[in-house]
């Protein structure tokens, strides 16, 4: 290894190398790491002069690994997995460094749930820097697969894979939504000659609802398909309609006096858990789900329990003892 003009090996060379593997490109590269794109590229280039190898093959035509960007793309991501473990394992110590700790989170816990949640786990670790973002639950597991987030706040995409551990936090079951209180009521004869807003079919959400429906042999026309729960709400509320969904996203996005009920067929629900890559941040990910199953059942449960009072029964908190991994 040659040391050049540019300084040694560095933590922030290897994390741009990993970010931009994993992405494909080194526009995706910068975006995922808020940098331009002439940064990423020269943090590259200084890692191939320290480590005198070409590491990446890039032009307008092409961007592969090559022969030594194979060889060194484990070692890499093996780094920055033993420096957030070693952060981690300090983190509980009294002269705990700094922690940056990124987590994609479900958009329905955005107005209460969320900061609550942060005010605790402030608390508990002053020295961690939180970068959030909210997204839907498939947009989030791919954050956590190109390592671009540390933890998220996620539906179950119910495929287990061994490199992320799992904590199961609620079950969050469905209901029905309609525009008037005189279709809560509804048969689900009824419900089929009136407007049905779906959720797109990539999202997770969409998926299960289909699959229930697709149970219980009822599929309405596929005319709404919409790709955020606001977006489906809205043109429940527009076209007289209706829509399933569930406790958690009712409660954090019906800003348009939609009326939630019983869906009128089989109870289902979904699962919400924290996910975390395995064994790299040792409890944390543990401390963080304990903390938010608290903050649920001071605020989520309590709206349950006022607005929706029909399913308080079929929301529950999973605690930490039901968790098959831990």
């Amino acid at each position: 290894m040659k040391e050049t003009t540019q300084g040694k090996l560095s933590l922030r060379a290897i994390e741009v190398f990993v970010a931009a593997i994993e992405e494909g490109s080194i526009s995706k590269a910068a975006k995922r790491l808020g940098a331009s794109a002439s940064a990423v590229s020269l943090q590259l280039s200084n890692l191939e002069d320290v480590l005198d190898a070409r590491l990446i093959e890039r032009s307008s035509r092409r961007f592969q690994l090559t022969a030594a960007g194979e060889l060194f793309a484990p070692r890499a991501k093996s780094i920055l997995d033993e420096v957030t473990i070693a952060k981690a394992e300090m983190s509980s110590t009294s002269h705990a460094p700094k922690m940056d700790i990124a987590m994609a989170v479900i958009e329905d816990f955005d107005s209460e749930v969320l900061p609550h949640w942060i005010a605790k786990l402030q608390n508990e670790f002053p020295q961690c820097n939180f970068t959030i973002r909210s997204g839907a639950s498939h947009e989030n597991h791919a954050a956590l697969s190109s390592r671009g987030f540390d933890m998220i706040i996620a539906a179950d995409n119910t495929t287990e894979i061994d490199w992320i551990e799992e904590h199961l936090v609620l079950y969050d079951p469905y209901i029905l939504v309609t525009s008037t209180p005189e279709i809560t009521n509804a048969s689900i004869e009824e419900l089929m000659n009136l407007p049905f807003i779906r959720y797109s079919q990539e999202q997770l959400m969409g998926r299960q609802i289909e699959a229930q429906l697709r149970r219980v042999k009822n599929l309405p026309s596929k005319k709404y398909e919409c790709s955020s729960t606001q977006a489906v709400f809205a043109l429940v509320e527009q076209f007289n309609g209706w829509a399933i969904t569930t406790a958690s996203a009712y409660l954090g996005a019906n800003k348009n006096n939609l009326f939630g009920s019983p869906i009128p067929f089989p109870n289902f629900s979904r699962t919400i858990a924290l996910y975390a890559r395995r064994d790299t941040m040792r409890e944390i990910p543990m401390k963080f789900s304990q903390h938010l199953r608290s903050s649920l059942e001071e605020v989520f449960l309590k709206r349950v329990a006022k607005s929706l009072p029909f399913i308080k029964n079929n929301v529950r908190l999973i605690h930490s003892s039901e968790n098959s991994n831990h």
